[in-house]
């Protein structure tokens, strides 16, 4: 009787320790997420220099491409910002200069997500 007893205990502690060994693998074998997608359908990206980009924004906007930033701040520390690249929501089409990175990745995130200034 006693042995039959063991033997059940061994059996249960195999079963149980399966089932923590597969619940514990399984974290392991989870599908992770792949991030956020977004696809466009049509993206146009326009490289021009500076100027020729803050005549663009002057002419598709119709206001000057010098602003003073619209931030929630005292107005001793509000100051002028020149436009170095936008994105033109009505034609999908991004002006940047062509080698700078972090202002055509910040047009980029406007195609994507819309618009995120304070206006």
């Amino acid at each position: 009787m006693a042995r039959d007893w063991a033997n059940r205990v061994k059996a249960w502690v195999a079963i149980l320790s399966s089932v923590l060994l597969l619940v514990g693998s399984g974290c392991a074998f989870s599908h992770k997420p792949e991030g956020e997608t977004h696809e466009l359908s049509s993206l146009r990206v326009v490289f021009l220099d500076r100027h020729q980009i803050q005549s663009k924004y002057e002419e598709i906007v119709g206001r000057s491409a010098v602003m003073t930033t619209p931030r929630l701040v005292l107005g001793t520390q509000r100051r002028q910002e020149v436009v170095v690249g936008f994105y033109d929501y009505q034609t999908r089409t991004i002006y940047c200069p062509k080698m700078d990175f972090e202002v055509c990745g910040h047009e980029l995130h406007h195609a994507v997500l819309g618009r995120f200034h304070l206006e």
